[in-house]
């Protein structure tokens, strides 16, 4: 188990939620970002916006977003979205390593997707050529996993990773996918293989408590407000800024230190500066 806690902050989704405060714009998702380095974050989580407030995985506003952050924080790793919006082709979901993150979401399976129609589609051979791209670009991957099945995939993609394994990552309490509950934390954290490092995001009124037990585990977490609206019942979170903080909090009373970025690096394998 590492001491030092990777935290990680989903600065704004692929979904725009009935919160105000979610960013909406390019500039607004740049701001909200730096706030959260600020606050503490250890990994930003980006989904890109444009200027003008579409959800875009344009190479283009991902390096406006990059470079954005990067020249008002010392120092911050960048994590960008492969899964962009739902109903966007393969071809568009990818464009974003373009802009050359340290990390990506990997998506690890297909899922009914929310309370509608929609599906969430990852196919294999996707799957294989998203993995194969981000190797080729030095981009170390983040196994996203919807449900325990995924979880196995993932397994099997960091043991056969030719570089860095990379960071697998549970996503507990989404529509479709597993509910969030300690019994899935725990069957994932069985499933990881020994010394990777692994994560657990549960979203909605689940997050902070599932935060304290994979904690508890010795994994890593992630908050922000693509996962959640609300800071309490009938209050919206202000800013991922202060979701940040409250994770802090957790990190500190539970007596596990948040990594530094550098230190993030280090766990996840990840080499050279930014």
């Amino acid at each position: 188990m590492s001491d030092e806690v990777i935290l990680t902050c989903a600065v704004v989704g692929g979904i725009v939620t009935g919160n105000p405060n979610q960013a909406k714009t390019r500039d607004e998702v740049i701001s909200s970002a730096v706030q959260a380095a600020e606050a503490g974050a250890s990994v930003l989580h980006i989904h890109a916006r444009s200027p003008s407030g579409e959800i875009t995985q344009d190479p283009e506003d991902f390096l406006a977003i990059k470079e954005g952050v990067r020249s008002a924080v010392d120092d911050i790793v960048l994590n960008f979205t492969t899964g962009g919006q739902l109903g966007m082709t393969p071809q568009e979901r990818r464009r974003s390593l373009e802009a050359g993150p340290e990390l990506a979401s990997l998506n690890c399976g297909s899922i009914n997707f929310g309370p509608g129609e929609q599906i969430f589609i990852n196919p294999k051979q996707l799957i294989a050529d998203l993995a194969t791209e981000m190797d080729e670009r030095g981009v170390v991957r983040e196994y996203e996993c919807f449900d325990i099945g995924m979880a196995i995939t993932a397994r099997e993609l960091a043991r056969s990773a030719p570089g860095a394994p990379g960071l697998m990552h549970m996503v507990l309490g989404v529509i479709g996918g597993a509910p969030a509950s300690v019994d899935l934390i725990t069957t994932f954290e069985r499933i990881v293989p020994e010394g990777l490092p692994w994560m657990v995001t549960a979203v909605g009124r689940q997050n902070f408590p599932m935060m304290a037990v994979t904690l508890a585990l010795g994994g890593h977490i992630r908050t922000g407000l693509e996962d959640l609206s609300y800071i309490a019942p009938h209050e919206y979170a202000s800013s991922n800024a202060q979701l940040v903080a409250r994770a802090r909090s957790l990190c500190d009373a539970i007596g596990r230190p948040v990594a530094t970025p550098a230190q993030a690096r280090e766990i996840l394998g990840i080499e050279g500066t930014p």
